[in-house]
C-alpha cells in the first residue's frame, strides 16, 4: 500500500514510475531542471520517465560520502574514470552501459560531496532524531540549488513506527513531538533562506488506523485517514475533501471499529499540487492516470489550496 501512495497508478499505466517523480517530467519537457532525491532509502515516488527525468539520487540523512576517500594511489580515481571512459569497437552494449553510468555516478558523488561538505551548518537547529537528520540534509540541498544549477527539487522523507498496535496514545504522543520538532525547524530553517514560499510539503501514509481501541489500548488496520499538506504558498487552516457525516458503526462510509472508506483520492491531492508547481492541464494524464476514471467534481481546484500558483 505504501506504493501504492507513492505510484498513484492503480493500473500501472506509466509503470515504473512515482507521481513526483511525473511531476518532475512535466517540468522538465518545459526546460527547466528538476532534481529528484530520496533521503536515506529508495522510493519509487521519485523515479520519473527514463531519458526526461535523470535517475533520483539516495542520499544518506548523514549527507554524502566520498568515493573510495581511502585511497592507495592518488591517481586511482583518475585511473577508474579512464578504464570506463574508454570504448573500442570491440566494446558490448552493457559493458558501454555499465561504463557510462558508472562514470556519471562517480561525477555526481563528488559533485554532491563537494558541494554538501562546503556548505556551513545550518542556521536552524534540527532534532538528532531519523526524521530530524532527513530535513536537514533537504534544506541544505534546497539551499545548494544554485549550485547545482536546478529550477526546482523533489524530495522524499520517511518515518516508520506508527504501526501502533499498543499502548496507541503514548506512542502517538512521542511520535508527534517528533515530528512536529523537526518540521517545525525545517520551516524555520526555510524562512531564514528566503524560500519558504516556493516550498510545498505533503504527507502520505498506505492507510489509516481503526477508531475504535483494540484490546492492547492500540489501533489496527483501517483504509481512509486524515493527511497534511503545508508550505509557505499553502492555503493552511482548512480541511479539504468531505468529512464523514457519521462515525458510527451505522455510518454510511462506515465498515466496522472506525473504518472508513475514503472520500478523496490521492489523484484529487497530486494534481493541484502538480499545478502549483507549474505542471499544465496537458500534463494532468501523464502525472495521474487514473484521473479520467473520477468525475471532474472529484478534484479540488489548485487556486482553492495553494495561494500563488507557478508559471
Amino acid at each position: 500500500m505504501q506504493l501504492e501512495a507513492e505510484r498513484v497508478d492503480p493500473l500501472k499505466e506509466r509503470d515504473g514510475t512515482g507521481v513526483l517523480g511525473r511531476i518532475a517530467d512535466a517540468l522538465n519537457k518545459q526546460g527547466r531542471s528538476v532534481g529528484t532525491f530520496s533521503i536515506e532509502r529508495n522510493s519509487i515516488s521519485v523515479v520519473g520517465t527514463a531519458g526526461l527525468t535523470p535517475a533520483p539520487s539516495i542520499i544518506s540523512r548523514f549527507g554524502v560520502d566520498k568515493f573510495n576517500e581511502g585511497v592507495s594511489s592518488e591517481t586511482m580515481n583518475s585511473i577508474i574514470a579512464a578504464l570506463n571512459g574508454a570504448t573500442t569497437p570491440e566494446s558490448g552494449v552493457f559493458s558501454d552501459l555499465w561504463s557510462e553510468t558508472m562514470v556519471e555516478s562517480l561525477s555526481h558523488n563528488e559533485l554532491l560531496h563537494n558541494i554538501l561538505s562546503s556548505q556551513a551548518d545550518t542556521t536552524t537547529i534540527f532534532p538528532e532524531s531519523y526524521v530530524g537528520r532527513q530535513l536537514n540534509i533537504v534544506s541544505k540541498m534546497i539551499d545548494s540549488r544554485v549550485e547545482r544549477g536546478v529550477d526546482a527539487d523533489m524530495f522524499f522523507v520517511s518515518t516508520g513506527g506508527w504501526d501502533t498496535h499498543a499502548d496507541v496514545l503514548e506512542r502517538t504522543d512521542e511520535l508527534f513531538n517528533n515530528v512536529d520538532d523537526s518540521f517545525k525547524a525545517f520551516a524555520d530553517e526555510m524562512k531564514l533562506k528566503g524560500v519558504w514560499g516556493n516550498v510545498t510539503v505533503i504527507q502520505t501514509s498506505d492507510f489509516g488506523r481503526t477508531l475504535a481501541p483494540n484490546s492492547g489500548r492500540g489501533s489496527d488496520h483501517a483504509w481512509g485517514g486524515n493527511y497534511m499538506m503545508f508550505g509557505g504558498g499553502v492555503m493552511g487552516k482548512q480541511i479539504v475533501g468531505t468529512y464523514p457525516k457519521n462515525l458510527t458503526e451505522e455510518g454510511e462510509r462506515s465498515l466496522g471499529r472506525g473504518r472508513m472508506i475514503p472520500t478523496t483520492s490521492w489523484d484529487a491531492v497530486f494534481l493541484p499540487l502538480a499545478r502549483w508547481a507549474g505542471a499544465t492541464s496537458d500534463d494532468f494524464p501523464n502525472i495521474c492516470p487514473n484521473m479520467d476514471n473520477l468525475p471532474a467534481t472529484h478534484f479540488i481546484d489548485a487556486t482553492n489550496l495553494f495561494e500563488l500558483i507557478q508559471n
